[in-house]
């Protein structure tokens, strides 16, 4: 019995693995906007649906067995709300439009995210779309509404993660059949490498770095003003009591000594291999970027130039993502 489905279970493999390959024969790389057509979308009956039908062949022979009339007009009236919903169902998918919408990149063991847009004329129901088995995101479009999308895929190291092909899919409105259809994005999105446990070490902060330039030390710098919140401002200097009081989001700013950058060299990180040395800076950025200083990376002769924020987190965080690595460089 063991052999049994274990064979059946290679079979299903391959026959998904060739069918995966003959559809990409067929609609090639799309990595731009797509409009789903009536052409590309696929539908069969699910189990529902396959009891559904046997169950009106069964009511068919008796009807036709025994004459009884009312019984073949029920036959007869459900059989048409199948035929229907069957065609409702595959046009649930045909005309829709989806495009790229951005990535965002994990740390390696965290799930790559890949966001897709959809868009539509006239109202979806019960739209499924997934990359892999690790998500599926479910969502409804009304007439000309716009909705993100966002799927995941597993990671295990550093480096690129590639999305290769999206399913879409939908068995509205009865369950009785299952219309999909595939696009084949090919996106990829960077993997940063994990980064190792806080353990003390590490390079000196911005503040004590600068401070031998004017003789002030770290905490001697004094509050000027309060300003709007814009996105990247380190966490510390947010001013929640004010937040919290019901308040708008505002940034504490202040004037005091100079802070005078720190540049993260991978030539100073130790460590017994290249992984584990990446793993500790990526854990110096994550702590320069917490603490709010200026600060750059430096991999042999490539170099980010200091600043702050989490778009430059980002920055300085990518080159690690593929350093050493075959497949890509910074």
């Amino acid at each position: 019995m063991g052999a049994a489905a274990s064979l059946w279970t290679e079979l299903r493999r391959r026959g998904r693995e060739r069918v995966a390959a003959w559809a990409r024969r067929r609609h090639g790389s799309e990595p731009g906007p797509v409009t789903i057509s009536r052409r590309r979308v696929y539908i069969l009956p699910t189990r529902l649906g396959l009891t559904y039908g046997a169950m009106l062949f069964a009511m068919l022979l008796a009807g036709l067995n025994y004459g009884n009339n009312l019984a073949l007009a029920l036959t007869f009236l459900l059989s048409a709300a199948g035929w229907v919903a069957m065609h409702q169902c595959h046009y649930n998918l045909a005309g829709l439009r989806l495009a790229p919408a951005g990535t965002r990149p994990p740390f390696a063991g965290s799930p790559a995210e890949f966001s897709f847009r959809l868009s539509t004329d006239s109202a979806r129901e019960e739209l499924a779309i997934s990359g892999g088995p690790l998500s599926r995101a479910t969502l409804s479009l009304g007439s000309g509404d716009t909705a993100v999308a966002t799927v995941a895929l597993a990671t295990t190291r550093r480096g690129r993660t590639r999305l290769t092909r999206l399913r879409i899919e939908s068995t509205y409105p009865l369950g009785l059949f299952t219309a999909w259809a595939w696009v084949h994005p090919d996106l990829d999105c960077l993997v940063y490498p994990r980064p190792a446990a806080r353990d003390g070490g590490g390079p000196p902060p911005a503040a004590e770095a600068g401070a031998a330039h004017d003789g002030r030390a770290r905490g001697e710098e004094d509050f000027a003003s309060l300003r709007a919140f814009r996105a990247g401002d380190p966490p510390r200097r947010i001013a929640w009591k004010a937040w919290a009081r019901g308040g708008e989001l505002v940034v504490k700013q202040y004037v005091g000594a100079a802070r005078a950058p720190v540049m993260l060299d991978l030539a100073a990180v130790p460590g017994p291999d290249l992984e584990q040395r990446l793993a500790r800076l990526a854990r110096w950025i994550l702590d320069a970027e917490e603490r709010g200083d200026r600060y750059g990376v430096r991999l042999g002769s490539f170099e980010v130039p200091p600043g702050s924020g989490l778009p430059h987190r980002n920055r300085c965080l990518a080159p690690l993502a593929v350093w050493g690595l075959p497949e890509a460089a910074p």
